[in-house]
C-alpha cells in the first residue's frame, strides 16, 4: 500500500493555505474618497470585484460599486427597465437591503465595518451582474457613432449580426454591436459610455484580448464620439493598442482599412 500521508493535509495546514489565499486576493489602497477592496469573487465577464468604501458620519460609511455593475449591464445594450429584469433587479436590491443611484449600488453600514458586511454587499453584486444572462435589449439609443458605423457597412453591402454573442477563451461570451463574417471575423463595438470612459476601456482590453485567444483570426474595432464622452489620454491609448482600428465617429478610414483586412 502507498503511503499517501504526505499528501494529506492537515486542519493546521488548510487554515494556513486558506489565510494565504485570502491574504494574496484581497488588496486595499487608500484614495481620495476612503479605501478601494479587491474581492476574490469574479463578474460574469471575469473582472474581479472592487467596492469602494468612503465615510458618512463618525459611526457610519458607505460600501459602493461606483456604478460597475449595473454599467456593464447597460452596456451589454440590456434594458434594466424590461418587465422581468426589473423585477429580478428590485428583488435582489430589497433581498441585500441595498441602495440604488442610477448606475450606483451602495449600502451603508456601522463602524466597526465587519468583514462580513463588505462580503455580502460583493455578493449581492455578483448576483445582480449574473442577470446578464436574462438579456432583455433595449431600444437602440441614436448614437452619431452608430449611425456612421451603420452607413459605412452598408456602403459595402455588408450585413453585419447585431447584438451578437461571441465567445472567448475564458468568457463564456461576449455581446458585440456588430459582427462582420467575412474571411476574416470582424467585431466592432460603439462607445456608447460617456464618463469613467478608464475603467469602461480597461473591461475592453480584457474582453477584446480574451476574444482573440480563443479566435486569433478576429479583428476588432471600436467608434466613439469625442464630443459628449470624457475621454483622458490612457483610456484612448488603450483603445488604439488594443484594436485593430479605434476612430472618431467622424474619422473613419481605420474602420475601412480594417474592413479591407477582413475581406468584406
Amino acid at each position: 500500500m502507498n503511503n499517501t500521508s504526505d499528501k494529506i493535509l492537515t486542519p493546521a495546514a488548510c487554515v494556513e493555505a486558506l489565510q494565504a489565499f485570502w491574504t494574496e486576493q484581497v488588496q486595499a489602497a487608500k484614495t481620495r474618497e476612503g479605501v478601494a477592496l479587491t474581492l476574490p469573487l469574479m463578474y460574469p465577464d471575469g473582472w474581479q470585484v472592487t467596492v469602494q468604501i468612503v465615510p458618512l458620519t463618525p459611526g457610519w460609511v458607505k460600501i459602493s460599486d461606483n456604478g460597475k455593475t449595473l454599467g456593464a449591464l447597460l452596456e451589454t445594450g440590456m434594458s434594466l427597465e424590461a418587465k422581468h429584469t426589473a423585477a429580478l433587479l428590485h428583488e435582489r436590491i430589497q433581498a441585500f437591503e441595498l441602495k440604488s443611484d442610477g448606475a450606483i449600488i451602495s449600502k451603508e453600514a456601522r463602524l466597526p465595518l465587519q468583514g462580513v458586511d463588505v462580503q455580502l454587499f460583493a455578493e449581492a453584486l455578483v448576483s445582480i451582474a449574473h442577470l446578464v444572462y436574462r438579456h432583455e435589449p433595449a431600444a437602440l439609443l441614436e448614437n452619431p457613432a452608430d449611425k456612421v458605423v451603420r452607413r459605412v457597412l452598408e456602403a459595402r453591402k455588408v450585413q453585419p449580426r447585431r447584438n451578437a454573442e461571441v465567445r472567448g477563451h475564458l468568457l463564456k461570451f461576449t455581446r458585440i454591436d456588430y459582427l462582420v463574417e467575412a474571411r476574416r471575423p470582424l467585431a466592432v463595438q460603439v462607445v456608447n459610455r460617456r464618463d469613467n470612459l478608464l475603467d469602461y476601456m480597461e473591461r475592453w482590453a480584457f474582453r477584446w484580448d480574451d476574444l482573440k485567444k480563443h479566435n486569433n483570426r478576429l479583428l476588432t474595432g471600436m467608434v466613439y464620439n469625442p464630443e459628449n464622452q470624457d475621454w483622458d489620454e490612457t483610456a484612448l491609448r488603450i483603445g488604439n493598442e488594443v484594436c485593430d482600428a479605434f476612430c472618431r465617429y467622424d474619422e473613419v478610414q481605420p474602420l475601412n482599412r480594417v474592413l479591407d483586412q477582413a475581406g468584406a
